[in-house]
């Protein structure tokens, strides 16, 4: 049962009565809810702060162990044989990627990130992804410094 307050032009979840506001245009897609409602209604089983298998799990990072899941034992180092498969990770984010001189430059939306390589690219958007705002304060900075060599 949907609720709209058509009199202030608004939709309202129907699972958890909050006003849904950034995804607004799927209101009807995702059956009159949130995305993360939807979600957690319809598509995930078990424990909500697991990630699940389905794409765009909103539990997905919630922890360090279900980050580890996700990645298993590997070892990985950057090097020629790491750029095709960086570019087609890019690609199923849905990121535009494209070559500019010697630069890569990535976009999704109004957002564009530009590096030397995909690799760098993919680590930019964790970045920009994991950390808001993304730059370092004058403490973190002071902090790090003191640890490595930069």
């Amino acid at each position: 049962m949907g609720i709209r307050v058509s009199e202030e032009n608004r939709s309202v979840c129907r699972r958890c009565r909050g006003e849904v506001v950034a995804n607004a245009e799927s209101f009807d897609v995702f059956e009159q809810m949130h995305y993360t409602c939807f979600h957690y209604e319809f598509e995930h089983a078990g424990d909500p702060d697991i990630e699940c298998t389905a794409g765009g799990c909103p539990a997905a990072g919630i922890s360090v162990a279900s980050l580890h899941g996700r990645i298993g034992d590997i070892e990985m180092a950057s090097a020629g044989n790491t750029i095709v498969p960086a570019i087609l990770t890019l690609r199923r984010l849905h990121f535009d990627v494209t070559q500019d001189a010697d630069r890569w430059v990535a976009r999704l939306g109004r957002a564009r990130f530009v590096a030397d390589d995909p690799v760098t690219l993919l680590g930019l958007i964790k970045l920009a992804e994991n950390r808001t705002p993304w730059r370092a304060t004058d403490s973190e900075i002071d902090d790090v410094l003191a640890e490595f060599d930069l």
